[in-house]
C-alpha cells in the first residue's frame, strides 16, 4: 500500500467529536487515505514518514463569509497573507468590484481567484447597487438575469448577503426575482439581518435566506437558531454574553466564526484566526471554536470532504504546537506543505487578469465643488439634516435637523468645538453630487477622500473645509482611486488602489503601512474613533442603520427614504 505521506504521533483535533486522540495519518493523491489512532504499520510505502514530535493536527480553517476587497488587496496578495496563518478556504463575496465595474468586475474576481493554494468559493452580489438605482449611483444594476449568468461559474456556491432586507420584504420585484433566480440556480442565499425580530424576521426568512453575521446579542441568537438561520459572530459579536449563550445551545452546529471585513494592519497579524483565539479568550473552548472554524462553516456551504481531520477529506490541515499558537508550524493543502512558521513557501502565482476597462475617479475637484450656492446674498443660517454618528465605537447613526452658518461664498462656517464637517460624495462618472453635513466625526481640521466608500464606492469626501476636501479629493484623482488625507493644501497620508479604486497588488504590508499612515493622520486630525478609515468608510453604506448618504442625499436605512441634504433651497455648485 503506498501513501505520499504518513505524519505520526500527532495529537489528532477530532470537529466530529470534540476531542482530541494521538494518532496518525495517511495522505494520498492530496486527501487522507488514513486517520487512525495508535502507530502506523510498518507495511506501507511512503515517500514521506515524518515523526511530528505531538504537534496538534487540525483542520485548515474555513471561512464562510468575507470580502476580499475589504482587506484593499487582490484575491493572490490575500492568498499569501492568510494562508500562513491557517486559512485554508473562504467564501468571498465580491460585492464591492461588483458596484464599481458591474458584472464584468465581479467576474474579474473570479478569474484572479483561481489557481491559487487558497481555495476561494464565491457569492454572486445580490444587492448592485445595494438598494435601489433611485437612491444612488452604481455601475450597473444587477438583474435576475446577470444571476443566472455568474451562477454558471464553477466557484459559486451562494448568493450573497441581501442587505437590502427592506426591499426584499416590500416591493423590490428585482431584488425578489434575484432570489428566486439564485434557488432556481441551485445556490444558498446569505442574509444580512442587523435589526429584525419577531414576525418581520419570519417574513424575511420566507425568501430563503439562511444566515446572519450582523451584530448580535444572546436574545438575537437564540431567535435566529430557533428559525433554523445559521449565526455568524464576527470580532464585534464575540462576547462572554455570546459566548455562554452559545454554550447553553443544545446544537452548536451552526454558529460560526467569520471575519466579514479585514483591513490590512489587521490581516498581517491573523485572519480566521484572530476571531479563533478571540472567541477561545471569552471561554468558549478551544474544540469548540475550531469546530465553528473549520467542519461547521463547510457542511454549511455544502463542501462535503472539507473541514475536519477524516478520510477521503481533502488534506488541508495545520500543525500546532498550541491550538491558540498563531502563525501554526505547518499549513498543508492537499496535503503539500504551503506554509511553515509563519512565512508562505515559494509559489508561482498567476498573473493577475487584464482590467476590463478603465474606472474612472470624478475629478480633479477644486474647492468650489464642495460649496453652496446660498438662496441670498450673505450670511445665512440653514437648516442641514444632518447624519450623526452615535459614539466612538460603532457605525450607527442617526437624524438630527442642525442649524449651520453659511457665508456668501457658500462656505458652511464651522466653530471650534461644534463636532461638524462636511460630508460630499460623488458619482464614479459624474452624473450626481451630494454635499451635506456629518457630525462627531471627531475631525478638527483637515479631509478625508476615498473610493472606499461602502458599498457603492463612489468618491467619498469628509472634511472640516473645501481647500483640505478639494486638495484630498485631487491626490486620490491622481492615483486613479484610493485613500487621501490632507490638511489645507497639504497632503498628509495617501495609499493608492489602481484596481477599480479598491484593491492594491502592493506587498500587504507596504498596503498596511500606508493605510495605518492614513489612520494616524485622521487620529493627528482629531478623530478618536477605535477605526477611523472604517467609519468614514461606512458613511455611505445605504444599509447601515440608521441614517447615511449616497450621492443623492441623505438616505434613512429603515424607511428607505431618501431626504435632502438642506431643508432650504442649497445646491452644490456645478
Amino acid at each position: 500500500m503506498t501513501l505520499d505521506l504518513i505524519l505520526y504521533n500527532a495529537q489528532i483535533a477530532d470537529v466530529f467529536r470534540l476531542r482530541f486522540f494521538e494518532g496518525w495519518v495517511g495522505i494520498r493523491g492530496g486527501h487522507f487515505a488514513y486517520v487512525e489512532e495508535g502507530v502506523p504499520p510498518d507495511d506501507f510505502t511512503t515517500t514521506v514518514r515524518q515523526d511530528v514530535n505531538g504537534l496538534f493536527l487540525a483542520p485548515g480553517l474555513v471561512e464562510s463569509h468575507m470580502h476580499i476587497e475589504s482587506s484593499l488587496i487582490t484575491p493572490r496578495r490575500f492568498a499569501e497573507t492568510v494562508l500562513p496563518y491557517g486559512t485554508t478556504t473562504i467564501l468571498s463575496d465580491p460585492h464591492e468590484v461588483g458596484n464599481v465595474a458591474g458584472e464584468q468586475g465581479v467576474r474579474w474576481m473570479f478569474a484572479a481567484s483561481r489557481n491559487l493554494p487558497l481555495k476561494i468559493y464565491h457569492s454572486i452580489p445580490s444587492c448592485v447597487p445595494a438598494t435601489d438605482p433611485e437612491y444612488e449611483w452604481t455601475g450597473q444594476v444587477f438583474s435576475a438575469d446577470v444571476i443566472t449568468r455568474l451562477a454558471e461559474d464553477p466557484s459559486v456556491i451562494a448568493l450573497g448577503e441581501v442587505m437590502d432586507y427592506r426591499g426584499l420584504m416590500g416591493d423590490n420585484e428585482r431584488l425578489q426575482a434575484i432570489v428566486r433566480a439564485a434557488w432556481r440556480a441551485g445556490l444558498m442565499v446569505e442574509g444580512h439581518i442587523p435589526t429584525l425580530r419577531g414576525t418581520e424576521l419570519s417574513e424575511y426568512l420566507e425568501y430563503g435566506v439562511g444566515s446572519d453575521h450582523t451584530l448580535t446579542y444572546p436574545e438575537k441568537i437564540e431567535e435566529q437558531i430557533s428559525k433554523g438561520l445559521a449565526v455568524m459572530l464576527q470580532t464585534k459579536s464575540i462576547t462572554p454574553e455570546n459566548m455562554a449563550t452559545v454554550m447553553n445551545l443544545p446544537d452548536r452546529s451552526r454558529v460560526f466564526l467569520v471575519t466579514d471585513d479585514l483591513e490590512p494592519p489587521l490581516l498581517i497579524e491573523g485572519h480566521l484566526s484572530r476571531i479563533l483565539q478571540l472567541a477561545i479568550q471569552h471561554n468558549l473552548p478551544p474544540l469548540e471554536a475550531w469546530a465553528s472554524s473549520s467542519i461547521r462553516p463547510a457542511r454549511y456551504m455544502g463542501l462535503r470532504n472539507t473541514g475536519g481531520i477524516a478520510p477521503g477529506f481533502c488534506a488541508d490541515f495545520v500543525l500546532m504546537r498550541d491550538l491558540v499558537a498563531f502563525p501554526p508550524e505547518a499549513v498543508y493543502v492537499d496535503g503539500e506543505r504551503i506554509a511553515q512558521q509563519g512565512s508562505i513557501a515559494p509559489v508561482q502565482w498567476p498573473n493577475l487578469p487584464p482590467m476590463p476597462a478603465e474606472y474612472a475617479v470624478p475629478g480633479p475637484l477644486e474647492p468650489k465643488a464642495f460649496r453652496l450656492t446660498p438662496a441670498q446674498p450673505g450670511t445665512t443660517p440653514v437648516m442641514a439634516n444632518a447624519v450623526v454618528i452615535q459614539n466612538a465605537l460603532t457605525t450607527l447613526t442617526q437624524l438630527e435637523q442642525i442649524s449651520v452658518t453659511v457665508d456668501h461664498d457658500g462656505n458652511p462656517v464651522f466653530e471650534d468645538g461644534d463636532a461638524l464637517a462636511l460630508a460630499s460624495i460623488f458619482a464614479r462618472d459624474g452624473s450626481s453630487q451630494m454635499v451635506g453635513i456629518i457630525k462627531n466625526t471627531g475631525l478638527e481640521a483637515g479631509a478625508f477622500a476615498s473610493t472606499v466608500a461602502h458599498d457603492c464606492h463612489n468618491l467619498l469626501v469628509i472634511g472640516r473645509d473645501a481647500v483640505s476636501m478639494s486638495r484630498a479629493a485631487q491626490e486620490v484623482h491622481a492615483l486613479g482611486g484610493g485613500v487621501a488625507v490632507a490638511r489645507n493644501d497639504d497632503l498628509l497620508a495617501s495609499l493608492p488602489l489602481p484596481y477599480f479604486g479598491l484593491l492594491s497588488d502592493a506587498p500587504v504590508p507596504e498596503v498596511a503601512q500606508k493605510l495605518e499612515a492614513i489612520e494616524i493622520a485622521l487620529r493627528g486630525l482629531g478623530m478618536t474613533h477605535q477605526r477611523p478609515f472604517l467609519l468614514l468608510s461606512i458613511m455611505s453604506l445605504s444599509v447601515s442603520p440608521f441614517v447615511k448618504f449616497t450621492d443623492r442625499g441623505v438616505i434613512d436605512t429603515e424607511l428607505r427614504q431618501l431626504l435632502p441634504p438642506w431643508a432650504y433651497p442649497y445646491a452644490s455648485e456645478e
